[in-house]
């Protein structure tokens, strides 16, 4: 279990199982804390959240019951809480619909669409071979399909 070894301004510091510390800032934790606290962390490219860890219930064989922190369900309502579609997950660079489905439409063969969606090795490719016609073509369809996903309240997809 990580547990929080110092607390100062600019960073908290948390002890992980494997012996490593890992700094975060303030504002990423989710609750009051306290050095020696028992947290979890959860982690993407972007940030990193800390929550405090609530004790395990045991029943009298042991064995972990319901509720005992192992599992983690999240109910997220967006807007009318009458809305019975499902929430579908997105994994990706965020980056806004109309400008990426432009950039990869007029400019797809020089590979600016890949370099403003944060791909750099990819936008790397599409210049190495701008010279033929294929980065063009390809940035076009992706152009094409980038307008055809859904965006979010903020005009954003997921790439």
């Amino acid at each position: 279990m990580s547990k929080i070894l110092a607390i100062t301004a600019e960073a908290i510091a948390i002890g992980t199982d494997d012996g490593a510390i890992v700094e975060v800032r303030p504002e990423d934790v989710t609750f009051d804390a306290r050095v020696g606290d028992e947290v979890t962390l959860f982690s993407n490219e972007q940030r990193t959240l800390v929550t405090k860890s609530e004790p395990k219930n045991t029943s009298a064989t042991g064995t972990a019951q319901q509720g005992d922190g192992n599992n983690i369900s999240v109910n997220v309502i967006n807007g009318n809480p009458t809305n019975t579609a499902p929430t579908y997950v997105q994994t990706g660079k965020v980056v806004n619909k109309i400008a990426y489905a432009l950039l990869a439409i007029f400019l797809g063969g020089l590979g600016v669409h890949k370099f403003y969606a944060g791909k750099t090795g990819s936008g790397i490719l599409y210049l190495i071979f701008c010279w033929t016609i294929i980065p063009a073509l390809i940035g076009f369809i992706e152009g094409i399909v980038a307008l055809t996903k859904p965006a979010d309240a903020n005009g954003n997809i997921c790439i």
